[in-house]
């Protein structure tokens, strides 16, 4: 059973959304993965996990029709701890999901970063250690460790942090439509539309980010999944389309991640979402009641 070493009845984690400044997807695998170069970014826009420790009988308590089962990131997170730490744990969890699912945004990775980090503090996990655990969960579980501005590699797991990117906002267009990240990959592989990857892509992309070069940003815009996912989803599309007309002033209007949300880059603050860095979130991350 999980000790309460926090001296109190439960805890707030902050598990922040991300997205996908720029997303190249080579072709499959022979393991049948993918390799990717992406720019990952977390917004302003967060899960709540409470977490109450030493109950016992452990529960899991969602806002929406999320189950608890070995889909669940919570469930493959809670899974990892318990088999690399050998205890059995208890533990009372209570999500509110603000984050849409199947909606590019990361926001089941978050959340099981989140848990990760509070039963590293909770154990005194080291952090390679904890690491791999987020990596055996899931390709994007490891960003979610740090947060922040990151280039990342492979699956996504191969992470630089060469600087937080400020100074920037998005506006969020959500259809209401999920997309399931293998069904995206699936699509890419059907219609051919990888992208062989060239390791500068990312990092030039990043360089004109923190220069604000807004033609840079505007020519080098990619994310490979969106022209299957809009060939696939119509509604997607729409509202893709719908935002380039209602935000002519954005720096750019996409896709993130595998779909479905679009967002419009401001620079400033014209945008609903801030970017949010990683020394932001080292401070918010955890709250106590």
């Amino acid at each position: 059973m999980v000790s309460n070493s926090f001296g109190i009845p439960s805890v707030s984690l902050k598990c922040p959304a991300k997205i996908n400044l720029y997303l190249a997807v080579d072709k499959r695998r022979s393991d049948g993965f993918h390799n990717i170069s992406t720019v990952f970014q977390t917004i302003d826009l967060f899960d709540e996990l409470i977490l109450t420790p030493g109950v016992n009988d452990s529960y899991f308590k969602c806002n929406t029709d999320l189950s608890w089962n070995h889909e669940n990131t919570l469930h493959k997170a809670l899974a990892e701890v318990e088999r690399q730490t050998g205890r059995k744990i208890e533990i009372g969890m209570e999500l509110k999901k603000r984050i849409p699912s199947g909606g590019g945004l990361g926001g089941g990775s978050s959340d099981a970063a989140s848990l990760l980090r509070f039963f590293a503090k909770a154990f005194e996990i080291e952090t390679e250690r904890v690491i791999e655990m987020a990596s055996a969960v899931g390709s994007d579980v490891p960003f979610f460790l740090r947060g922040g501005t990151a280039i990342a590699s492979g699956r996504g797991e191969i992470l630089s942090y060469p600087g937080d990117v400020t100074g920037y906002s998005v506006d969020l267009s959500f259809p209401e439509v999920e997309v399931s990240t293998v069904l995206a990959y699936r699509l890419i592989d059907e219609l051919d539309s990888f992208h062989c990857i060239d390791e500068r892509g990312a990092r030039q992309y990043y360089e004109a980010l923190k220069a604000r070069d807004t033609v840079r940003l505007k020519n080098d815009s990619l994310n490979s999944f969106q022209n299957p996912i809009f060939s696939r989803f119509a509604e997607i599309k729409d509202h893709y389309s719908k935002s380039l007309l209602e935000k002519p002033n954005a720096v750019v209007t996409m896709m993130t991640g595998s779909g479905s949300t679009i967002f419009s880059l401001f620079q400033g603050r014209m945008g609903k979402h801030k970017f949010i860095s990683s020394e932001e979130l080292s401070k918010t991350w955890f709250s106590t009641g």
